[in-house]
């Protein structure tokens, strides 16, 4: 018998889960896509010339912003290499990367941009960082507004991959509440020794373990006790949680 592929839970927003799922198989495993979250528009009233720069710190804020404001004769300022290459495909006239979190794009504004230079943070509902803030205590002119917010929603699953996810994927502490709470659903179907948590950051996990701990279930109080297999990645990106899979030990 052809022994079975790892199988990789994907549970990222549908916007992105496949592209992820193409890159995870593309590396030998299997995937099952299941999102637990999903994107919601937001629709704040955005005077578009009211700033000279727009700050971007993720997919989900380009596209939501870019359904509000026409407007591309701007500087975006992006979180992560891939935000940014989505920027330039909008044809926004000047687009600057951190390539890698909310507080490496706060160190490069402070360290080039003009001072100003009104900004504008395209923000989510629950952003991770007070990055407006933080800018503002500078003497930046920053405005912001929540362009979109992340909500739960039940994933889907064919019940005879349960016993067989090796791997889960959690992009966000949102998402790793929402993982935990689908594991309690589950329990019983789930092989808690063989999971391993692919973590985008150290917050991603925490809301994982919080929501298991909630649980009496036998079988997630016995795996807490013999301690979960979680892995962080190195930068808080999704190609080093893809490196992440190939890890042992």
């Amino acid at each position: 018998m052809t022994e079975l592929a790892p199988l990789v839970w994907v549970t990222r927003t549908p916007e992105g889960a496949r592209r992820t799922a193409r890159a995870i198989e593309a590396r030998g495993y299997q995937t099952i896509v299941a999102p637990v979250l999903k994107i919601q528009a937001l629709k704040p009233i955005i005077d578009p010339h009211s700033f000279d720069a727009v700050i971007l710190t993720s997919r989900n804020g380009l596209n939501a912003f870019c359904a509000l404001c026409s407007r591309r004769a701007l500087t975006a300022w992006c979180v992560g290499d891939s935000t940014a290459a989505a920027a330039r495909e909008k044809k926004f006239q000047q687009v600057i990367s951190a390539g890698s979190d909310g507080k490496a794009l706060i160190a490069l504004i402070r360290q080039t941009a003009d001072r100003h230079s009104r900004l504008f943070y395209a923000a989510p509902a629950e952003p991770a960082a007070a990055l407006g803030n933080a800018l503002r205590a500078d003497g930046f002119q920053v405005s912001e507004a929540a362009v979109y917010e992340t909500q739960f929603v039940v994933p889907r699953f064919n019940p005879a991959d349960l016993p067989r996810i090796s791997h889960i994927l959690i992009q966000s502490p949102k998402a790793g509440r929402a993982v935990a709470e689908t594991l309690i659903d589950y329990h019983d179907k789930l092989c808690f020794p063989n999971l391993r948590f692919i973590c985008i950051s150290e917050a991603a996990w925490q809301g994982v373990e919080t929501g298991l701990r909630n649980s009496a279930a036998p079988e997630i109080r016995q795996a807490i006790a013999a301690g979960l297999d979680r892995r962080i990645a190195a930068t808080p990106d999704e190609a080093a949680m893809l490196r992440l899979l190939d890890t042992d030990g």
